[in-house]
């Protein structure tokens, strides 16, 4: 038992067709509204294209025999039953029920049956609905369930529907056509199962039936499904790969650097860095190679166009490949999934509809200040790196703007984010803290005067009263350049930011006593750089 999505006729039904159609193309006409709902459908492809004696055979009763045999030039659908010997082609592989209807084709499609009388579309249609119970000798008959009438109805030639009413009556049917009725249900029990209905006193349950000939076309829309959903994931995994890349060879240049520089806290976290970079790149690879699998399945689906699906061997082999393709796009669906979440923790940002990374909005850096500025003014501008709780994952950023703008997204949870960028990298990294413990502030780095100096150059245009004194406070080795939130100066510098909004009016620095909650507990000054 399968569950299928459908797009069910909520009010109107479906004309006559005028040739053979799928139950995709049926389904779409006179359609007056649309709802998605999800239906049981039950498969059997074993039986399709064999021409066997069936469980119930079609063996003409006297009465069916005498009733069916009517000298029609162009007979239609249900007219010429009779030519049938005790056996049929199965053409049908499956059902599934569409609408509990009072079908004007039970009362008025009948040419033969107890509703002969009432018969009125032979001039506009010529066709007719076909009864179980009239072809089926008595003796044969078995108690009726919606599988017992498909089995009969899926070797009656041109019949795209069955219909059951009354809790025992089945019928087969070209096409249905719902009638007014009253307000009653299918609530009539089946007589072979109790637990399902089979139709109600006044109304039918009408199932449509699926085609075995539809393999070739189900073989084309698996492959076009899962070659559409390879083009979408294909950009995705290039852009992960490179970022997981990025993250990779920032954290291992900087934790070399840092590691040179006694820097053991920072090395560390990078060290976290070069792991996490792996597990991303390990759940890509896997997705990747799924993504190889389910490309060589969609190739050899492409190569089975125009093969003969009325073969068993080929229908077998149809088959098999539609349930491969199915499955590893199912686990390629996964792993995709769990690919952009894990891109998503790497960037601290996440993705758009549109299958692409949000952007950063504005300067959300501005919300920041180095952490130096709630412990030590006079150092507020030094490269620094910061040690504690931290957040999720370490993000690669190609600015510090990136890592604002995902320390921001954690609201009050993130208390602020350790920068790392190294001169001549293109890559930078950085850590979130829900609490600061350590700092590491750094004296003696000649790219941070080269830096400050030339943000001064840049500057002097609307700062020419302060020149003076940044000159002589950078001659000094310090900077005083800054004048509000992620102003640092050097503008791109290995930097320790605390959120202002969390820390302002209040100090971070070391409290030997112990009795404040958000002092750091250590406060290094490195006479030294890490570069």
């Amino acid at each position: 038992m399968l569950l299928v999505l459908v797009a069910m006729p909520a009010l109107g039904a479906l004309n006559h067709p005028a040739h053979k159609a799928s139950h995709k193309a049926l389904a779409e006409r006179n359609i007056q509204a649309e709802q998605i709902e999800t239906l049981p459908m039950y498969v059997n492809k074993k039986a399709c294209w064999m021409k066997l004696p069936l469980k119930f055979p079609v063996a003409m009763t006297q009465l069916a025999a005498k009733v069916y045999k009517f000298n029609q030039t162009l007979p239609g659908a249900g007219i010429k039953v009779a030519d049938q010997e005790g056996y049929g082609t199965v053409t049908k592989d499956g059902f599934y029920g569409v609408s509990c209807i009072k079908d004007y084709m039970y009362h008025h499609g009948d040419i033969a049956g107890p509703n002969k009388h009432e018969y009125e579309i032979g001039s506009s249609s010529n066709v007719s609905i076909v009864h179980y119970n009239m072809l089926v000798p008595s003796e044969d008959q078995v108690a009726m369930t919606a599988e017992v009438c498909f089995e009969f109805c899926r070797t009656v030639p041109d019949m795209l529907f069955f219909g059951l009413t009354a809790g025992r009556e089945c019928y087969c049917l070209p096409f249905f056509k719902q009638m007014a009725g009253d307000s009653s249900k299918c609530d009539a029990v089946c007589e072979g199962n109790p637990t399902t209905m089979c139709g109600g006193m006044a109304k039918s349950n009408i199932f449509e039936m699926h085609f075995c000939d539809s393999t070739a076309g189900d073989l084309a829309e698996a492959a076009e499904k899962a070659g559409t959903f390879m083009e979408e994931a294909e950009p995705v995994a290039k852009s992960a790969s490179a970022d997981v890349e990025a993250l990779q060879t920032a954290s291992s240049e900087a934790q070399d650097a840092f590691g040179k520089a006694g820097d053991t806290v920072m090395s560390d976290l990078l060290q976290s860095g070069k792991v996490f970079a792996g597990e991303c790149k390990h759940t890509i690879d896997d997705a990747m190679k799924t993504g190889e699998e389910l490309s060589a399945a969609v190739e050899e689906a492409n190569g089975m166009e125009g093969a003969d699906f009325t073969n068993p061997e080929e229908m077998k082999k149809a088959e098999d490949l539609m349930k491969k393709i199915e499955e590893t796009l199912t686990k390629l669906e996964e792993e995709k999934e769990k690919a952009m979440d894990l891109h998503e923790l790497l960037r601290g940002a996440e993705y758009t509809k549109e299958g692409e990374l949000k952007e950063v909005d504005g300067e959300p850096l501005k919300q920041y200040y180095p952490i130096m500025y709630f412990v030590d003014k006079e150092y507020d501008g030094m490269p620094s790196t910061c040690g504690g709780d931290t957040l999720k994952k370490p993000i690669v950023a190609k600015s510090a703007q990136d890592c604002a703008a995902a320390c921001g997204a954690e609201g009050i949870a993130c208390a602020g984010f350790s920068y790392v960028s190294l001169t001549g990298s293109e890559d930078k990294v950085c850590f979130m803290f829900s609490k600061f413990k350590s700092v590491t502030y750094y004296t003696e780095c000649k790219s941070f005067l080269q830096k400050s100096v030339a943000f001064l150059q840049k500057s002097v245009g609307f700062l020419q009263k302060g020149i003076q004194k940044s000159v002589a406070f950078l001659q000094k080795g310090n900077s005083t350049t800054k004048e509000g939130p992620g102003d640092e100066g050097g503008g791109d510098m290995t930097m320790c930011y605390a959120k202002f909004s969390s820390f302002t009016g209040t100090t971070l620095k070391p409290d030997p006593s112990g009795k404040c909650d958000l002092c750091l507990k250590t406060a290094d000054k490195a006479q030294r750089c890490f570069e």
